[in-house]
């Protein structure tokens, strides 16, 4: 027993200041985030045109808005436009062939009017795309969401006490196989 005294004692000590070093964190861990979706889906006007040829070519601009979303102006824009808080993140995807949700994540909840400037922003984005390509894509059957996202701090914490766990067993692992005891003559 006295063999695994002072591997124990450092778990032990790795598993405290793991639990420190998240008491240190745990308030921004634990601040509830929001999370404000728009559904929507990207409309094509038609014009007599071949419908399947339409329905393709609006689907790959759908792939064109998610790469709009990656630019970054197109966030600090969003933020200035729709007059969200500047630690706003932002999330394109698309559903399926022409839907597509646009994730607004804040760490305060935002009013649905910001929203709906969310939704304008994309919508003055496709109609600048489409004075400058002659094409008519818009944005319809939008629907808004906001979900309120928390963390416990219990679930934070039992998280970190296996964490500091696997690592001191990481530390311990290494410290035997590649730096061991040296033998006494």
């Amino acid at each position: 027993m006295k063999k695994y005294k002072k591997p124990f004692q450092f778990l032990l000590l790795v598993a405290i200041i793991g639990q420190f070093l998240f008491a240190i964190v745990s308030p921004k861990y634990t601040t509830p985030r929001y999370e404000n979706k728009i559904f929507t889906t990207m409309g094509a006007v038609y014009d007599n045109d071949d419908l399947h040829r339409l329905n393709e070519a609006a689907h790959y601009f759908g792939q064109t808005m998610v790469g709009w979303s990656k630019f970054p102006n197109f966030r600090t824009d969003l933020i200035a436009f729709a007059e969200l808080p500047s630690d706003t993140e932002i999330n394109m995807h698309v559903q399926e062939r022409m839907n597509f949700i646009f994730t607004v994540s804040t760490n305060k909840a935002i009013e649905s009017n910001q929203l709906i400037k969310a939704k304008d922003f994309l919508q003055s984005k496709l109609d600048e795309y489409n004075s400058n390509t002659n094409t008519k894509f818009i944005l319809s059957n939008i629907d808004y969401e906001q979900a309120e996202i928390s963390r416990s701090y219990a679930f934070g914490a039992l998280f970190t006490l296996l964490l500091s766990v696997v690592i001191g067993l990481a530390l311990l692992f290494v410290k035997k196989e590649f730096f061991p005891p040296k033998l006494k003559l």
